[in-house]
């Protein structure tokens, strides 16, 4: 096993929360969250039927968002 899976899957989580937190999410065209399907299963493998597809909008202003140089 690497020596740096648990680390790995820390900085994983880290970057998920901060998308999650950062961002308003939703489904594209007023997508039910039914449509969302996982059906699919191959072996050890889960592959969804149709590819996710998101939209997101930053929660906070753009002005908070710009770089100061």
């Amino acid at each position: 096993m690497c020596p740096a899976y648990n680390l790995a899957m820390k900085e994983v989580a880290a970057a998920l929360v901060n998308l999650v937190h950062g961002f308003t999410w939703r489904l594209p065209n007023a997508a039910a969250p039914e449509d969302v399907s996982m059906e699919e299963f191959f072996g050890l493998m889960t592959c969804r039927k149709v590819p996710l597809v998101a939209i997101f909008e930053p929660r906070l202003p753009e002005c908070l968002y710009a770089c100061v140089d």
